[in-house]
């Protein structure tokens, strides 16, 4: 039971699940797996298939991408929607850059939860849209 509270208390500590209800986030709670990861484990590898969805809790990672571009990725970021989402390789090698925490959503628990906590999903495409609009915005700089 205590567990449980925990993973829920760090669970609404992220944007991403910060405007759930208690059983929203109870069902989000249920839905991931909330793992540790060394400093310098890869999660994602650019090009392949894409199999979870991470949302950060504690620590730093560095995502790669192909044309030589980097990004930090902090507490509250989460990556690994666009492949699920759209089926296609992932984008990005991300690394841990120091020891972190993150919720893991396997593919059926994903659409399990932006079935059933819509909020999410918009969350998800709120973020997509504003990551379009900046690649935009860097392209035609």
């Amino acid at each position: 039971m205590f567990a449980a509270c925990g993973k829920m208390f760090r669970l609404r500590q992220l944007p991403l699940f910060k405007g759930l209800s208690n059983r929203e986030l109870d069902l989000v709670a249920r839905l991931a797996d909330e793992i540790d990861v060394p400093a310098g484990k890869r999660l994602t590898t650019a090009g392949d298939r894409g199999k979870e969805f991470f949302v950060i809790a504690e620590g730093t990672a560095l995502a790669s991408f192909s044309d030589g571009r980097a990004a930090r990725l902090g507490v509250g970021d989460f990556l690994g929607e666009m492949s699920l989402l759209d089926g296609e390789p992932r984008s990005a090698t991300v690394e841990a850059d120091s020891a972190l925490r993150l919720f893991v959503f396997g593919r059926r628990e994903f659409f399990g939860m932006l079935d059933k906590v819509p909020f999410v999903a918009a969350e998800i495409m709120s973020q997509l849209s504003l990551r379009i609009r900046r690649a935009e915005a860097l392209a035609a700089a």
